[in-house]
């Protein structure tokens, strides 16, 4: 990442969904393929093949394909300071506020809502359909997090899918589809294609 920040990537074998890339020319290994990631404002992963090398992308980014990937690695390097992990995708579902608790059980937060098109990008390469984040829906209508009630700015959220937000009773907040597009669930709700991603210090 720019300004000197911790770069780690990890594998993902098998993505659930498909992710938007580009092809990257001029890239002699799989370390310069990582650096090309590194330093785009928008990759959140690349694709090693040989001689090839596919940049995982948010996307906006002019050219981007949609396409399954296998092998991939992801950018776990997320926000500034900190680290992403992944569980495996929990038998039967899960809620959101199990999520929390299990993020918070292992020392770790529920991942905060991703707003720079990087950040979007690295969240696209998961083992779920969808996840839930470190946001809710206030009783006045506005967007907080969850652990903290810090004000989530409108702007912050970049897009709804189809239907959404439905409102009323459905606080919690997740990220679903290929587009990684908001929706609102009741916190209680039991999804059987959400995963689980938490956060923790990068000087954990």
């Amino acid at each position: 990442m720019s300004g000197g920040g911790l770069v780690v990537f990890g594998l993902v074998v098998k993505a659930l969904l498909e992710v938007w890339s580009v092809q990257e020319a001029g890239v002699a290994s799989q370390v310069a393929c990582a650096a090309r990631c590194s330093q785009h404002d928008a990759c959140g992963g690349f694709q090693w093949n040989t001689d090839a090398c596919r940049l995982v992308v948010d996307a906006s980014v002019p050219g981007a394909v949609k396409g399954m990937l296998t092998n991939v690695f992801r950018l776990n390097s997320y926000k500034t300071n900190y680290i992403l992990y992944e569980f495996p995708l929990p038998p039967g579902g899960i809620s959101p506020t199990v999520a929390f608790e299990t993020c918070r059980n292992n020392s770790m937060d529920l991942v905060p809502n991703p707003v720079t098109p990087k950040d979007r990008a690295s969240l696209s390469i998961r083992l779920s359909g969808g996840f839930y984040i470190d946001m809710i829906r206030a009783s006045n209508g506005s967007y907080v997090t969850w652990s903290s009630g810090v004000l989530v700015p409108d702007t912050d959220i970049y897009g709804w899918l189809p239907g959404e937000p439905e409102g009323g009773d459905q606080q919690c907040m997740a990220i679903g589809g290929y587009l990684s597009l908001y929706l609102d669930c009741l916190c209680s709700y039991k999804d059987t294609n959400a995963g689980v991603i938490c956060v923790y210090s990068a000087l954990h």
